[in-house]
């Protein structure tokens, strides 16, 4: 905690009026981090565009976001791979979850995507979107152009994985 008011320029008493102690600190942290998210992702949907533009925009949304702020997609990782991740913050209502369910359900029900249950479509985009985006962030200086190029295709080929055949 003592790092945390360092960094943030503040005395270590200061914290403590904010949060009992760090456990509660970091779970109100992954709550923030999941209400930037769904904020950056959200903004930028728009209903009256069809639903494959709406999902490459989501994608781009998503991924732009933790491009530009690296931190977002490391810390996110880290806490769902910690002992922080809990049963009870799993059950947690999380307005993030809804609306990626929500619009995927929206896609199943239009007809846009294969029936599947919304959830698991959303781990499989979720996944390709974190894991393209880790390989960008980590080996960025090793990356050659050709692997930038084939990147550029992963949107459409968890597209052709989703989309109702």
């Amino acid at each position: 905690m003592s790092k945390v008011a360092q960094n943030a320029g503040v005395a270590s008493g200061t914290i403590y009026t904010y949060f009992e102690n760090k456990d509660e600190m970091i779970i109100e942290l992954f709550h923030y981090v999941k209400s930037l998210i769904h904020q950056r992702v959200s903004e930028n949907d728009d209903p009256s565009l069809d639903f494959k533009q709406r999902f490459f925009n989501f994608w781009d949304s998503l991924q732009n976001l933790y491009l530009e702020k690296p931190s977002i997609q490391r810390f996110f990782e880290h806490f769902m791979n910690s002992p922080y991740n809990t049963p009870e913050i799993q059950l947690r209502k999380s307005e993030w979850h809804k609306w990626t369910d929500d619009f995927f359900e929206q896609g199943v029900q239009e007809g846009h995507l294969r029936p599947m249950n919304p959830k698991v479509i959303r781990m499989m985009v979720m996944g390709g979107v974190t894991s393209s985006t880790r390989f960008l962030t980590t080996y960025n200086t090793l990356i050659t152009e050709e692997e930038k190029t084939d990147l550029h295709y992963i949107p459409q080929m968890v597209w052709d994985g989703i989309k109702k055949q």
